[in-house]
């Protein structure tokens, strides 16, 4: 980061001196398409005049410098794909800097001004080097994003197969707890979610994970196409499958949690202090229409 914005200064900047004394420059960046990948590289076409004191020799030296930090800046940032747009954004500022110089140069030629320094300054760095940190931090949010939170422990995918989910119920093998997998729908297997036989408050729905696991939250969904779906639920763990503990709060009371408010939107709970246990239990409080659940269990694998 820090080099690429180096070699933008060095880019405006060398620019600038080169024109001071002349209002009329133009700054032309070359134009790139991610549809002409070729141009990639080429140098821009700069045109840098100058109307005092500078050798003419010296302008062209000063240009063809420029064209070719512009080009390693333009190659530096093909990566992206997004040449074309910031070499576009640098032109804009070179507009606005030269804008600030004309009317500095309405009041006299002078080089060696301070204050042309401090336009440099200002419209270089806060301009610029604030639009490429922005560009860059715009292009890596999506990665670190995707890598928060807890791992899904296999319920969806199937990692997890139909032999380790069971339920206390079930309405008949096509509602099966196999039916119980996050996202699952109709299909020739049967329908879309786990439903009980009996519509009471002795109903869950259980996941083993076969050894001690770092359980970190749980997903709900209702029934795929139908008003049914649990409304509330207390979470249970067990390391035997014969003995469990509830989940309780920061009080010491068993947690509700809140369920789902209709059929296919996931409701996520992440558990404030994770548990380690082989086997996660659904105890079902109270539902709408009928007892429906699919679901998904997060953590990570000791």
């Amino acid at each position: 980061m820090a080099h690429i914005g180096v070699k933008v200064i060095l880019v405006i900047a060398t620019c600038i001196s080169s024109t001071v004394c002349d209002t009329q420059t133009q700054t032309h960046a070359s134009k790139a398409t991610e549809d002409s990948p070729e141009l990639y590289g080429k140098a821009p076409n700069i045109h840098c005049s100058c109307n005092c004191a500078v050798p003419a020799q010296t302008d062209r030296q000063t240009c063809d410098s420029v064209g070719r930090m512009q080009s390693d800046l333009h190659a530096l940032l093909a990566w992206k794909g997004a040449a074309t747009n910031l070499l576009h954004h640098l032109k804009n500022s070179l507009q606005m800097v030269n804008k600030s110089l004309d009317d500095l140069l309405k009041k006299g030629c002078s080089p060696e001004s301070s204050l042309v320094e401090d336009i440099i300054a200002t419209h270089v760095k806060t301009i610029v080097l604030e639009e490429i940190d922005h560009r860059i931090r715009e292009a890596t949010e999506h990665v670190i994003f995707r890598v928060k939170g807890p791992d899904p422990l296999g319920v969806e995918s199937g990692q997890i197969p139909d032999t380790q989910i069971s339920a206390s119920s079930e309405v008949n093998s096509g509602h099966g707890p196999r039916r119980a997998r996050l996202y699952a729908v109709n299909d020739g297997d049967g329908t879309g979610a786990w439903c009980a036989k009996h519509n009471d408050g002795n109903q869950w729905l259980q996941v083993d994970l076969r050894k001690p696991t770092e359980i970190q939250g749980v997903v709900t969904q209702g029934r795929f196409g139908h008003q049914q779906w649990v409304e509330t639920y207390k979470l249970q763990f067990g390391t035997d499958g014969d003995n469990w503990w509830p989940y309780t709060d920061a009080s010491g009371r068993q947690k509700v949690f809140q369920g789902n408010v209709d059929s296919n939107t996931p409701q996520r709970h992440l558990l404030a202090d994770p548990v380690t246990a082989r086997y996660v239990r659904f105890r079902i409080l109270t539902w709408n229409n009928h007892i429906c659940m699919r679901m998904e269990v997060l953590g990570n694998y000791n």
